[in-house]
């Protein structure tokens, strides 16, 4: 039997938050800076530049649940279930980013390129799921709020420095943001402590069952119409991200480092969002209060894409996109626990990242393709509107529990076994 865990104080969570600032400073180099870093060598489209320069990997799409499930059995130790994670994927994205710095052949890049953000994913996915370890339901909408704001620093932090360095001292970016990521993690890991592994019973050797783990995921419909919306939320956020920067150069004719800063309003808006959304959702519920966000969200990406024409106008509209995407960043895991079991944390926290590293780089692409296609990147951000309304669709259909997740664990659960029992 599950037993929840004791509320954190507010600086435990702020300290279990700076990993996320760490993550959220490699997955803005990835969205923001790559697809600039990419442009340096010649031929690049912009399909290609969407499935790079995002921050979840298709490699990793296929491993992540594996990872997660992994991490739900280890045996006891003093690390706990999550944190021996953050000693591999940590230390493996640092080491890409610092071969970045070192602008490699084009060959190498793509290579490099294509798994780097599963480095990161290898700690992320497990940093995730250790808010079930370690805080109670009632609590995680708020700590998904503070976990926003950190990881809006973290972004706002790389903005800037890629603002003032990125022109003459490229090189000196990607070692800061390395360097970034290891101090905050690491700040994590020695700060948030686990609670111990009990083992019911000894674990069983792997059991792979892939026919029969879709066919018992795919019976609870509440998770599935709920990874369904994530996907179009992904997807939609997928196609404006990699391009904004790109944007403001060739459609609004910004220098580089300048269109940097066209990510600074949104950050400020889902910074200002993001607490007061994780509060509200403890008070009338975390569904209602997505719903809305994801609705405003798509609603305004559109009209973004249609009216924005000056740098200000640009501005003023990711200042919006900002506070929707505020909403969505404090609810949509916490929303997500409400559906699973505690036991099986890692293992469905890496189901929820398959969707995500899928829809978010195919998002990319097919706003890469339209763009090349049209010649401008509105559609694009017009599609990816579309997407996101789509994922409010969904949301609505979603049935959350109340006091018992929807997707229980048992001994006698095929999908319990079918990846790692």
């Amino acid at each position: 039997m599950e037993t929840e865990p004791e509320p954190l104080t507010t600086a435990k969570t702020c300290l279990y938050s700076v990993g996320d600032l760490g993550a959220s400073i490699v997955y803005s180099v990835a969205n923001t800076a790559f697809p600039l870093f990419l442009s340096s060598y010649p031929a690049v489209p912009n399909w290609a530049v969407g499935l790079l320069a995002q921050e979840r990997s298709l490699v990793g799409a296929f491993i992540q649940p594996l990872i997660g499930a992994i991490s739900d059995r280890l045996p006891p130790n003093r690390l706990g279930k999550r944190r021996p994670f953050f000693l591999l994927g940590v230390p493996l994205a640092a080491v890409a980013l610092l071969f970045f710095s070192s602008h490699p052949p084009m060959a190498a890049v793509l290579g490099v390129m294509t798994i780097f953000s599963f480095f990161l994913n290898i700690a992320y996915d497990p940093y995730l799921a250790l808010m079930i370890d370690i805080a109670p339901e009632r609590q995680r909408g708020r700590i998904g709020g503070i976990m926003a704001v950190f990881r809006m620093i973290g972004q706002a932090a790389t903005i800037a420095v890629a603002f003032l360095l990125w022109t003459k001292h490229q090189p000196l970016v990607f070692i800061i943001v390395a360097i970034g990521l290891v101090a905050a993690f690491t700040v994590t890991f020695v700060s948030v402590d686990e609670p111990p592994i009990i083992r019911d019973a000894k674990p069983k050797g792997m059991q792979l069952k892939p026919a029969e783990y879709l066919r018992e995921l795919l019976s609870h419909r509440e998770v599935v119409k709920y990874l369904g919306a994530t996907f179009f939320f992904w997807f939609g956020v997928g196609g404006v991200i990699p391009f904004i920067t790109r944007f403001g150069v060739q459609a609004l004719g910004l220098q580089e480092n300048v269109s940097f800063t066209l990510l600074l309003p949104a950050l400020l808006g889902t910074a200002l969002a993001a607490v007061p959304a994780g509060l509200l959702g403890e008070r009338v519920g975390k569904k209602p209060v997505l719903a809305a966000g994801l609705a405003l969200f798509g609603l305004a990406t559109m009209l973004s894409a249609l009216l924005a024409r000056s740098y200000v106008d640009a501005m003023a509209a990711l200042f919006i996109l900002g506070l929707c995407n505020g909403v969505a960043n404090a609810l949509l895991f916490p929303l997500f626990t409400e559906l699973i079991p505690g036991r099986r944390a890692g293992e469905l926290t890496g189901i929820s990242s398959t969707v995500w590293s899928l829809a978010q780089p195919l998002g990319a692409f097919g706003a890469g393709l339209l763009a090349d296609g049209t010649g401008t990147v509105r559609g694009a951000f017009a599609a990816a509107g579309v997407a996101l309304v789509i994922g409010f669709a969904l949301l609505m259909t979603v049935r959350v529990p109340s006091g018992r997740p929807l997707l229980a664990a048992s001994a006698s659960d095929p999908l319990k076994d079918a990846a790692l029992a």
